[in-house]
Formats: structure tokens, sequence, C-alpha cells
């Protein structure tokens, strides 16, 4: 079984939905670290320092070992920024985790679902977004990651994908 899941992507990838698919169909506990930005971001996302994102990712990696400690697997985090997702296997080397990381290969749908009005998260910078998933695309992978297209909007399929990898696993 997997102890911590870990779904990274780009702003507009589909982390969210995804990762609320796989926490209804795998139980555990879901931490989506941009909800907990929202209490030191404002609206332009613009306010936060690296101490408190160094703090915020501190008081992450404790909350996951807490839940690991009260028998609350997997444990499925998303929203990292990417050099924090490239810490995970350092962090986490003694325990089974999977970072499924999420592309989108369509710059224009990307922008597309970035500036949806109803994007819950208030994030809207696109150039932003395509640059990160650029990266994302370009990077080697790291330990236990595999990257999924996600191009084609398709929640299901990739949550499918994301199961038989655990089960692989």
């Amino acid at each position: 079984m997997t102890d911590l899941l870990v779904v990274a992507g780009a702003p507009g990838s589909g982390k969210t939905t995804i990762a609320r698919l796989l926490h209804a169909e795998l139980g555990g506990a879901l931490v989506n670290v941009g909800y907990l930005r929202e209490f030191h971001l404002d609206n332009e996302w613009s306010n936060a320092s690296p101490r408190e994102e160094s703090m915020a990712f501190e008081n992450l990696l404790y909350v996951i070992r807490n839940y690991f400690r009260h028998g609350y697997a997997p444990v499925i985090v998303t929203d990292l920024l990417d050099f924090r997702v490239q810490e995970i296997p350092v962090h986490f080397r003694h325990d089974n985790f999977v970072i499924a990381t999420l592309v989108v290969h369509d710059d224009a749908e990307l922008k597309r679902r970035v500036l949806i009005p109803e994007r819950d998260s208030g994030y809207r910078d696109y150039a932003s977004s395509i640059a990160w998933n650029r990266g994302l695309i370009e990077r080697p992978a790291v330990q236990n990651e595999v990257k999924i297209d996600n191009t084609v909007a398709d929640p299901v399929g990739a949550v499918e994908r994301i199961l038989a990898l655990i089960a692989s696993v």
C-alpha cells in the first residue's frame, strides 16, 4: 500500500480535481497545500515570503508524519511547488510513496484552464503556469515519479492510471 501519494503539476493541470477523486476512491487523508497557502496569500498570490513557504513546508512534513502515526494511509498531498516535489524522495525515503505529476502538452489548453472564471484557487497567472508546466515536462523524473499527460482533461482516466500505478508499486 502506498503511504503517500503526491499529485503534482502546474496550476490548471487538474491536480485538485484528480486528488479529490483519488481521495473518494482511496480514503485516507487529503491535504491540499494550496488551501493552506490561502492563509498567507492575497488574491494576487504575491505576498508569501521564502521564510513563510519554508515554515509551511516544515509544517506539512509534520502533518503527514502525524497522519502516518495515527494510521491514515494513503495521505494524498497536492499543490506543492515543484522544488518541494523534488524533495519528497529525500524526506520520505523510508516510506512507500508515489508522485503522479500531471502535465499538459498544449499551452493554449493550459491557459484556458487557468483563466476559467469558476477556478477555485484564484490563480490566474497563465504565463507562469505555462512556464512551470514546460519545466515539469523537461526535467527528469525523480524517484517514484510518473508524469501523466492530462492534456485532454480526463480526470477519470488519470485516476485509473494512478490507481494502476499504485497497485504496481
